[in-house]
């Protein structure tokens, strides 16, 4: 009950439900943050990753942390793919609603990730190096599944 993202999560999705916007100033601020998580991220894991260098006297294994980064970038969008042939069995989920679900699959994972497993004492230098493994190799087939969605749509 005292871990904060859940409550956070859940406050967000209520604040959407219910329609409520911000304005003004507070609309600013909101703005500063949501820009600022970017960036914030890559520090974040940038910091951890030099913290799992100084204090470990081995060094996590490329095949410990790549493959795990190549099914998060490559079959988990071939699974949501192949989850929307429910749209064959009724299912309504529209082509353009399909293309969003596998682009957000193929997004490399989330840095909020490495946080919990610091404050969980995961093996977080294996999984800031999935991160960043995944966020670099994404650049590639991020756009490369883009191209064949929007190939795909005309």
């Amino acid at each position: 009950m005292s871990d904060p993202l859940p409550w956070a999560t859940e406050l967000g999705a209520g604040v959407s439900l219910a329609g409520l916007k911000t304005s003004g100033p507070v609309n600013v601020v909101v703005q500063m943050m949501a820009d600022s998580a970017g960036p914030v991220a890559l520090f974040t894991i940038n910091t951890v990753l030099r913290q799992t260098g100084q204090h470990l006297q081995t060094r996590t294994r490329v095949a410990d942390y790549v493959p795990l980064a190549l099914v998060e970038l490559f079959l988990h969008p071939l699974l949501v793919v192949l989850a929307a042939a429910a749209r064959l069995l009724g299912a309504p989920l529209s082509a353009f609603q399909i293309s969003v679900l596998t682009l957000a699959a193929a997004l490399p994972s989330a840095s909020n990730v490495s946080l919990l497993a610091e404050r969980y004492g995961a093996d977080n230098g294996r999984i800031t190096r999935i991160i960043m493994t995944s966020t670099v190799l994404s650049f590639l087939s991020f756009s490369a599944l883009s191209w064949v969605i929007g190939v795909e749509q005309r």
